[in-house]
């Protein structure tokens, strides 16, 4: 399994594999709150005045170690189709607080890891404090603990311990 975390996804170049050019480069995660499937990708196209456009993670070939692959530029939507009110961009998460169910604050997101064959999101990485992150890394949060991602907090089970996370980053 090959992953990487948005924010090494973010500024990867998406690249035409019909005629090698570079249509922009990923400004984010989209992905389904409650599913965790990546829906798609913001693209910074470049340009002074340019707009963002929207990749649909169907329209992508493969996301590689330097770039993300689409078949033609038509893979590129001016805006993202009707969207579903749990598609959520992995940016909008940063700095959220995050709690388990009886209300005790577990640490911050501060990034998303993806599965970049699956297109899922694996986990969120936690800011549990400077020192905390410096002498012990930053704890994942499998997604699968995920209760809710709502507009102020993400909500975890009581079931995933901070202090004993399945994985260190």
């Amino acid at each position: 399994m090959q992953t990487k975390t948005g924010r090494e996804l973010a500024g990867l170049a998406v690249m035409t594999l019909t005629g090698g050019e570079r249509l922009g480069r990923i400004a984010d995660v989209v992905f389904h709150s409650g599913t965790g499937r990546v829906t798609g990708f913001t693209v910074d196209p470049g340009g002074l005045l340019a707009r963002h456009k929207f990749l649909a993670a169907e329209a992508v070939q493969s996301v590689g170690a330097d770039a993300v692959t689409v078949c033609s530029a038509d893979a590129l939507l001016d805006n993202p189709p009707a969207t579903d009110p749990a598609e959520t961009p992995s940016k909008s998460l940063d700095g959220r607080p995050v709690l388990n169910q009886t209300g005790t604050a577990i640490g911050k997101v501060s990034d998303v890891v993806v599965d970049t064959a699956a297109l899922t999101v694996m986990s969120f990485l936690l800011a549990t404090g400077v020192l905390n992150n410096a002498l012990h890394g930053r704890p994942a949060l499998p997604f699968s603990f995920v209760q809710a991602i709502g507009a102020d907090s993400v909500i975890v089970s009581n079931d995933y311990d901070p202090k004993n996370p399945p994985v260190q980053i």
